[in-house]
């Protein structure tokens, strides 16, 4: 059974499908639109500010030793028979 929320998401995403024209495989765009939309907060409701963390410092980055090259392979001729 469908919960309360996928039910809430079904129907914007059926909503946002025929505003656009029924397009065909489309279905998966509008369901993540419609979650989107409904999980962003709703206008006038201020989130509470995030703190910033102290700066911290990172060790700067070494370069990687080169790597080893190999040495060509030598070829020998066929041996005649």
């Amino acid at each position: 059974m469908p919960t309360l929320d996928e039910v809430t998401i079904s129907k914007r995403a059926y909503e946002i499908w025929e505003s656009q024209g029924r397009p065909h495989g489309r279905d998966r765009d509008h369901w993540l639109q419609a979650a989107a939309e409904l999980s962003a907060p709703a206008p006038g409701i201020a989130k509470p500010a995030r703190r910033i963390a102290e700066a911290t410092v990172t060790p700067p980055r070494t370069k990687a030793a080169p790597k080893a090259k190999l040495a060509p392979a030598k070829l020998t001729p066929a041996k005649k028979k």
